[in-house]
């Protein structure tokens, strides 16, 4: 990297579906920069030289260029802003953005402000918008929303890696139980209570082997990550500030279909991948992360994640496209544990999109956070207690993802 990029704080709303204690998205905005502030006394909104906003539908907030309320209740006249949308992966590519205006030398201290307000809605109204970010031409036309399209690629994939409805369970059991220890984590402000996988295995079937506690929540939140020179971090916030060592951005076709044989594919990784089943976009965009950060083997290297958790089966995928198991290894991989917080390489203690929420332009950003946090030892006074902390973490990965593996990022935060 040409200037080293750094996190130095962040915040967020409580995530929900329905009341969470803010009326507004410029509200919301002002209360996780407050946060923030309080974190980081020194930090003054008049140090920012560019805002990124992450925000994924403006069908939610019935509202075009929504970003331009939030920027000005902040009182940023004069700031160069503008909007990041990429699907699910919004808040990672809003991050790749403002790394890149670090590493350029054009700016050096950068905030991000993601959200969605998904409750303004019915549940099946959002589902139908979501859906719109598939191919309206022929996939929504005939009914498809995605669940259906991660069902269909998670039964072929798991039958392929012989990995149960009781393995990918387990996922979600971890990362909902995960939430029960993050007071604003939806999963906490809501069912709050912990489960087991027979919990999951008996809840509502939502299209096979998908259950309803397989889903993420449909959320309302927002988020601000404050993103700067390693300068700027040494000054304002010298003993907790973190650096993005390592990021990848990648895609692949919005139809799954298209994926067979593709020669862009086929020319990175020969014939027969990623079928219609692996996440080829995370592949290639966490190989460029590693590349960058000098992660030899991820397993041994990184400490812990939090990654995109839209379904257990997608965590479950995600993990053999971050290189962590392979067809042969990834079931036995999800059995050992190893991503518990028990685990040698703890995954989404945060909770995850399963536990915290899925507010989809808040959601990366959130992710981003957690990791912040981990490594910057906030855990205890971020969480409820030290259960959800990873001891003495180093390096972390964080995973944004869009659509059905359409758009995927990686980064790799390091401990300065």
């Amino acid at each position: 990297m040409s200037r080293k990029v750094c996190i130095i704080g962040g915040a967020t709303t409580p995530f929900d579906y329905g009341p969470t204690g803010f009326e507004s998205i410029e509200g919301g905005a002002a209360e996780c920069i407050k946060e923030t502030q309080q974190d980081v006394p020194e930090f003054s909104l008049r140090d920012l030289d560019l805002m990124i906003y992450s925000h994924f539908s403006v069908h939610f907030s019935h509202q075009l260029a929504p970003e331009w309320i939030i920027h000005d209740h902040l009182g940023l006249v004069g700031l160069p802003h503008y909007r990041v949308e990429n699907g699910g992966n919004t808040g990672g590519s809003a991050l790749y953005a403002a790394a890149l205006a670090i590493m350029s030398g054009h700016h050096d201290v950068v905030g991000i402000v993601g959200w969605e307000t998904m409750d303004s809605v019915s549940q099946s109204q959002g589902s139908e918008f979501i859906a719109m970010a598939s191919d309206i031409r022929y996939e929504l036309m005939v009914g498809g929303i995605y669940p259906i399209y991660y069902a269909a690629m998670a039964n072929k994939w798991m039958k392929e890696n012989h990995v149960t409805e009781e393995d990918v369970a387990t996922i979600a059991v971890k990362n909902k139980n995960n939430a029960m220890d993050n007071p604003k984590a939806q999963w906490y402000r809501n069912d709050h209570r912990y489960i087991t996988v027979d919990d999951v295995m008996n809840s509502r079937l939502i299209s096979y082997p998908i259950k309803k506690y397989d889903c993420c929540l449909m959320s309302r939140g927002v988020a601000f990550l404050l993103v700067c020179t390693e300068e700027y971090a040494k000054k304002v916030n010298p003993d907790h500030y973190v650096t993005v060592d390592g990021m990848g951005l990648s895609s692949c076709t919005i139809r799954a279909g298209d994926r067979l044989n593709n020669p862009g594919w086929t020319e990175r990784y020969g014939p027969g991948y990623p079928g219609m089943t692996e996440f080829a976009a995370c592949r290639n965009s966490a190989e460029k992360a590693y590349k960058m950060a000098g992660i030899k083997d991820p397993l041994k290297d990184i400490d812990f994640g939090e990654i995109h958790d839209a379904f257990s089966t997608s965590e479950a995928q995600i993990y053999k496209a971050l290189g962590f198991a392979d067809e042969k290894t990834i079931a036995k991989f999800i059995r050992d544990e190893r991503t518990t917080m028990h685990g040698d390489i703890p995954m989404n203690p945060g909770g995850g999109l399963l536990g915290y929420g899925h507010p989809v332009g808040a959601t990366g950003l959130m992710s981003m956070i957690e990791c912040y946090y981990q490594l910057a030892g906030m855990i205890p006074q971020k969480h409820l207690s030290k259960k959800t902390e990873v001891p003495d973490p180093e390096c972390g990965v964080v995973n944004s993802h869009a659509g059905t593996g359409t758009s995927i990022s990686n980064f790799i935060l390091r401990r300065h």
